[in-house]
């Protein structure tokens, strides 16, 4: 995608299914945020969750920031997010939507990065690290996170950030 080029509607279409049915089956709200992003790319990552949360950082929330042109990708929760969705989950689908973007679609590495995130954060109500009763007991959501937790009582946001190939052109199928 040219910078400056807005997404079809076709994809629009495709990523807010996407965005609405990791929704749907975990009750944690989704952002994306396509585009550049001043300063720090990683402090703008948190600042944006921040404004997105009118700066509470409470309720569960996860944020996927993707700026093609400073090829920078950076997945960020609330706290409360954090306890279903750990930093190794959000590493993945990381690395996940950096391998799409490396191959130029943009798009699908979005869906591919919100269904993983989704699956990680599993059915509301599921404790942290169980396997979701109404799925897949072999799943990647129903196995154990371990150390990717935050210790009790941190008030970090799970994050995971990646940098993607400089040679690799970004664009939307």
């Amino acid at each position: 995608m040219a910078s400056g080029e807005a997404f079809r509607q076709d994809q629009l279409d495709r990523l807010n299914r996407a965005r609405l049915l990791a929704e749907q089956q975990t009750g944690i709200g989704f952002h994306v945020r396509v585009g550049a992003v001043s300063g720090d790319p990683e402090a703008a990552a948190d600042r944006l969750l921040t404004e997105i949360v009118g700066g509470r950082l409470t309720g569960d929330h996860v944020l996927v920031v993707v700026s093609p042109g400073q090829r920078f990708v950076r997945v960020v929760t609330t706290p409360t997010a954090r306890r279903r969705i750990s930093d190794a989950a959000a590493s993945l689908a990381t690395l996940s939507m950096t391998s799409s973007f490396a191959v130029g679609d943009l798009v699908g590495g979005l869906v591919s990065g919100l269904r993983q995130l989704a699956d990680a954060a599993g059915r509301p109500g599921r404790p942290p690290g169980q396997p979701d009763p109404a799925g897949d007991p072999l799943s990647p959501a129903a196995a154990p996170t371990g150390s990717g937790r935050a210790p009790q009582g941190s008030t970090s946001p799970a994050a995971a950030t990646a940098r993607f190939g400089r040679r690799a052109p970004i664009s939307a199928v």
